[in-house]
């Protein structure tokens, strides 16, 4: 007897049902084929390789060309320029990755794509060819003849191995310069090398959920990640490059370090915005000191005094080159947005921190200005920060009539795109081990919702909830090996399910145990299917000032949270659901909920499959009939549930009924419905070979 499990069979039935799934053709060179990205600054789109043989670099001026463009924002622009002196050759090429999770097989034909233009080449020529093992495969031999406009190239090439038997496959445009002076200029855009296989991905998780990539290291591999229901990639631009291209919907936005910080080179990370060599050199009085007139340094960044003209200046130019180098996304990530240097560093020129606080946004107000003047899509939109607001989550909040005003942040809504809740709901603490809830607020007080630094729950509920229409990224933090991690990491995600609508994402990071999660972190918990929610979410026995029993009902469940710290409640059971666990809890259940305790009850099917041949015997030659025998014994109707069964080893399909799709060796089914204790027969004959 096959048993699958109710996790895995609901998954499948409510993504199917609800979310639907994207499918795309895979393209090996997707990392880098866009030639819109430019982050070394150097002329030369990110993901692309080049080698010079004779020529000396200076000969070929390399740039990225928003003007002249076969697709997107920009084209990758070489300008051969020699007076004189011996030939040589240039080379750009894009390989396939074959470390990575998803690659091609020897044998596997790829279309190779290129969009191609030519103009003036004076002795000198060039070349476009595909390298497959030892073998050369020419797109375009070898001619200095203009191109008169754009001229995609194409061919299907199929993988090879080369005299060491190692798979091998790139594409190559070559420019060869003759002896004197040669000249010409090429521009490539859109390369791809796209398989007749195909990657699908469900839109969102069983319970309406996104993911979210935040922080994730250069050297990933984004073919891994291609099949998760990924919608949002902060900072890691070869990620989204690869999931944007198969899939559009998702976003990508570029990481900067501001508004008030800036980086030596030494620990650089990110795009930094006022050139930290250049601000020591010519502008040391752009530094913040503190009381002590001593620079302030905190976490490798120095602060800059962002009150000043010229900084915010310098800031607009610097941002606005960025934009374009990364492709004009139409968000930016902003880490570090610190609304407490005034507080925690008390500098001479800010002597209150409200003072600060206006700094920050006017300079948010200043540069969130010029990209709305100057960014223009062609939908009227333009590109809008999505701020780190960790500390500070209540500083966009408005106000609550006869209790509290409008935060301070509230004025620069217009250029606020999202928001990043890094350590939402969950916190992990800089000593390994330790993770803490913060409290949920007060009514009044420091901890009242007047209080806009406050850092507690309510304002997270209130940031999450209270601007449906802009990206909400979720991220608790944790370190996986506190002993009450996992009841803590429940309580986190209860609250994701408690406070999601349409642009929420959720990324659990496990702080600097990433090396332990190469691929990410994705505990079960993230996939309970409970399907989409039935409405906004309820609070018994308080309100969103003081906090209560937070209740949420979706399609096949229920969340109940409490996010107090100082009291407990009972729920009862409405019906007979399962719980975290599985374990099943029947309806008129009185459940105590904890301080800081999340729960899910949800209904789901549990399928059970039996597979019998009609008879044990059967000689090479003959057909034999099995019968596929399925029953529910869950606690919900399964929708279009999936039944897999494998074909046996030396048989082959003859028929089946009703007819199974045949994905490799395995007969798959869509079942409808499937009600509680309902149960259904299948049949497929089989040859023996």
């Amino acid at each position: 007897m096959v048993r699958q499990g109710v996790l895995g069979l609901a998954i499948v039935g409510l993504c199917a049902a609800l979310v639907g799934q994207q499918s795309a053709p895979l393209n090996f060179f997707a990392h880098a084929s866009s030639c819109e990205t430019d982050y070394g600054k150097d002329g030369f789109a990110d993901g692309w390789s080049r080698f010079h043989e004779g020529l000396a670099p200076e000969h070929t001026i390399l740039s990225l060309d928003s003007g002249i463009r076969f697709a997107g924002t920009a084209s990758q622009r070489v300008r051969l320029q020699k007076s004189g002196g011996v030939g040589g050759r240039f080379v750009i090429h894009e390989d396939v990755e074959f470390a990575a999770y998803l690659k091609p097989s020897v044998g596997e034909p790829l279309l190779v794509r290129l969009a191609l233009r030519a103009e003036g080449f004076q002795n000198a020529s060039y070349s476009v060819y595909a390298v497959t093992g030892a073998r050369r495969v020419d797109l375009l031999p070898n001619t200095s003849q203009d191109t008169d406009g754009w001229r995609q190239l194409s061919a299907v090439v199929p993988v090879e191995s080369d005299a060491n038997g190692a798979p091998r496959f790139s594409l190559r445009i070559e420019i060869r310069a003759n002896e004197g002076a040669a000249a010409g200029t090429l521009w490539i855009d859109e390369a791809q090398a796209i398989s007749t296989r195909s990657v699908t991905r469900t839109n969102r998780l069983p319970n309406g959920l996104r993911l979210a990539l935040n922080f994730l290291y250069s050297n990933q591999d984004p073919y891994r990640y291609m099949e998760l229901p990924f919608g949002v990639v902060t900072g890691v631009q070869r990620m989204g490059e690869v999931l944007r291209h198969h899939y559009p919907d998702v976003i990508w936005m570029p990481y900067c370090f501001t508004p008030a910080t800036l980086v030596s080179a030494s620990a650089r990370h990110n795009g930094d915005l006022y050139n930290y060599d250049d601000v020591l050199r010519n502008h040391p009085d752009w530094f913040l000191l503190d009381r002590s007139g001593q620079r302030i340094f905190f976490d490798d960044s120095y602060y800059v005094d962002i009150g000043r003209q010229e900084v915010r200046e310098r800031a607009w130019q610097s941002l606005r080159d960025f934009l374009n180098r990364c492709g004009r996304p139409r968000y930016i990530y902003l880490d570090n947005y610190d609304m407490r240097a005034g507080e925690r560093y008390a500098p001479p020129n800010y002597p209150t921190n409200d003072l600060w606080v206006q700094a920050i946004v006017g300079w948010t107000e200043y540069v969130g200005s010029r990209l709305r003047s100057e960014f223009r899509f062609s939908d009227g939109s333009y590109p809008r920060f999505v701020p780190n607001v960790a500390w500070a989550p209540g500083f966009w909040l408005r106000g609550i009539p006869g209790v509290s005003q409008d935060a301070p942040g509230v004025a620069t809504l217009p250029y606020m795109g999202g928001f990043l809740v890094e350590h939402a709901f969950m916190r992990a603490l800089t000593e390994p081990g330790r993770v803490r809830i913060p409290s949920y607020g007060t009514a009044s007080g420091s901890n009242g919702p007047q209080q806009w630094v406050n850092g507690g729950i309510r304002n997270i509920v209130r940031l999450a909830t209270e601007y449906p229409d802009k990206l909400i990224i979720l991220m608790p933090t944790l370190w996986t090996n506190a002993p009450d991690s996992p009841q803590k990491l429940r309580f986190a995600i209860a609250g994701c399910l408690i406070v999601q609508h349409d642009n929420t994402f959720v990324h659990i990071d496990p702080r600097r145990e990433q090396d332990q999660y190469p691929d990410g972190y994705y505990p079960p918990e993230l996939f309970v299917p409970l399907g989409l929610p039935r409405g906004n979410f309820q609070i018994l026995n308080g309100d969103i000032i003081v906090g209560g029993l937070f209740i949420r009902e979706y399609q096949n469940g229920v969340v109940v949270w409490n996010p107090r710290h100082d009291a407990t409640y009972t729920y009862t059971v409405p019906r007979d659901y399962y719980d975290w666990d599985r374990n099943l809890v029947r309806a008129g259940t009185q459940v105590q909920v904890p301080p800081h305790t999340g729960l899910v009850f949800y209904a789901a099917p549990e399928i059970t499959i039996s597979l019998s041949p009609a008879q044990a015997n059967v000689l090479p030659g003959q057909t034999v009939e099995f019968t596929v025998r399925y029953r529910n014994t869950g606690t919900a109707a399964g929708t279009d549930v999936r039944i897999s069964v494998p074909l046996p080893d030396g048989m082959t399909l003859v028929s089946s009924s009703p007819t199974a799709r045949l994905e490799g060796r395995q007969l798959v089914w869509t079942v409808p419905s499937v009600p509680v204790n309902g149960e259904g027969t299948l049949r497929f004959t089989v040859r023996v070979e």
